[in-house]
């Protein structure tokens, strides 16, 4: 025992569960297998970075700014720009049957139901006019990194608390905007103005608007929905005849432009070495920690650098059952900032690049941990994977055929939120948040 424990001793620091021997054989062999139990592994951990996210497209926008510690300050806008109004000629132009007169025009927004910080805290909404027209890629995407000029000061200004939960009247956010801005819209309407004509006309017009936070807040990262009722800027108004009719004319959003600029400063965090060029950054260089975040592009690579060592520990050895558990950082997460209800785990390839999903071979489903809190206690707080497939895989590659694992936030959340995760690596102070990898094997040896 003592030599298995020395010749594998940058792989593992216990070796328990040891049965007692058994053979197997018949009159021309006979075979002798124990089976072990290794609970403590050498597990490396990166933080990695990946390329700006695709940010159009996504059915939502995000607005807000939180300082988050750990993972830097998040700092969130959002473009997007209206269709022309459509306006009835019995009520405007020179054939108007009616009069019409001017009420107020405002901006509606309604809240996805994804929000990243502290409700508690008033915020700032800034809304910039933009001084160009948001123009997709060729790809007809764009991206977190990208942005486009506004005016440098506010068009308006408004403070507010997001609502925690969602009532009848506070699922939206009204916001006035500038008189002004509707009584212009009416006089082109009265003029039938060929701005008015087409999308691309009204854009040259009105070129779209930038939601940002005041500079100090440190409140929430907001999600808004982009879909075709939000948002909307919607122009009250009277016609008056006989009587007087309070109306309204929207318009209506458009949906394939709008896109969310995200900015991080990280210069004050453990993380502040990382970059989409220096894009990974050991868990030792981090206070033994490994971050993991949404649209943000964060995630964990997971290696396994002395699995091989386990082939010294008997002429045969054959894994039955590995199992990797990670476990959340205490004080990382909170009410304001839960932890996401799963992970996935993907393949990397040497240079670092991700693959394809990791697949549960035994049953052609993707490989993904379901978080179990333990609400009472909260030191079992955990997401679990069987990677028995995996190493089984691993254990005989070498050089350019060794692989890791990315372990990521599910689909849905890394492209839609910036829900965050921080692990500890078998090396981080509290035990109870180090992530640990446990396998079940039988060695054999011929008598």
């Amino acid at each position: 025992m003592r030599y298995i424990i020395c010749s594998i001793v940058c792989f593992l620091s216990i070796v328990s569960c040891i049965n007692d021997k058994f053979s197997v054989g018949d009159n021309l062999t006979s075979v002798t297998g124990r089976s072990l139990i290794i609970d403590t592994c050498t597990v490396e951990l990166h933080t990695q970075l990946a390329d700006s996210s695709v940010t159009s497209g996504l059915s939502k926008v995000f607005e807000g700014k939180y300082n988050t510690g750990d993972l830097g300050t998040i700092t969130t806008h959002a473009y997007f720009d209206f269709n022309q109004p459509s306006y009835s000629t019995s009520e405007f132009g020179s054939n108007a049957t009616v009069a019409v007169k001017f009420d107020s025009i405002s901006l509606i927004l309604k809240y996805d139901d994804f929000r990243y910080g502290d409700t508690t805290q008033v915020q700032t909404l800034n809304i910039y006019k933009l001084k160009q027209i948001i123009e997709l890629d060729d790809d007809d995407k764009l991206y977190s990194t990208n942005s486009v000029p506004s005016e440098s000061e506010p068009w308006v200004s408004y403070k507010f608390n997001r609502p925690t939960k969602f009532y009848e009247n506070d699922s939206t956010l009204e916001i006035r905007l500038p008189d002004e801005f509707g009584l212009e819209l009416m006089r082109m309407m009265h003029a039938q103005s060929d701005s008015l004509d087409t999308y691309e006309n009204f854009q040259k017009y009105f070129k779209g608007i930038k939601l940002s936070p005041g500079a100090n807040d440190n409140a929430t990262v907001n999600s808004f929905v982009i879909d075709d009722s939000y948002p909307v800027i919607r122009l009250y108004y009277r016609t008056i005849s006989s009587s007087s009719t309070e109306k309204y004319m929207d318009l209506n959003v458009g949906t394939s432009t709008a896109f969310s600029q995200i900015e991080v400063d990280r210069s004050n965090t453990v993380l502040s070495p990382i970059n989409y060029k220096n894009n990974s950054l050991n868990s030792k260089d981090c206070e033994n920690k490994a971050y993991i975040q949404g649209i943000i592009g964060l995630s964990a690579k997971i290696n396994f650098p002395y699995i091989n060592e386990m082939l010294k520990m008997s002429k045969y050895v054959v894994i039955s059952q590995a199992y990797l558990y990670a476990y959340p950082v205490l004080g990382s997460y909170n009410d304001f900032t839960p932890l996401p209800q799963e992970l996935s785990l993907n393949y990397f390839d040497e240079n670092g690049k991700a693959m394809d999903i990791y697949v549960d071979q035994t049953t052609s489903a993707v490989q993904s941990g379901t978080l179990v809190e333990d609400k009472v206690y909260n030191k079992n707080t955990y997401y679990a994977f069987d990677i028995t497939s995996y190493l089984k895989q691993e254990i005989e590659a070498i050089g350019m055929n060794k692989t890791s694992l990315q372990l990521q936030l599910s689909d849905e959340d890394t492209s839609g939120t910036l829900k965050s995760l921080v692990i500890g690596d078998p090396k981080y102070s509290n035990e109870n948040n180090r992530i640990r990898l446990v396998i079940y094997f039988i060695t054999y040896d011929n008598d």
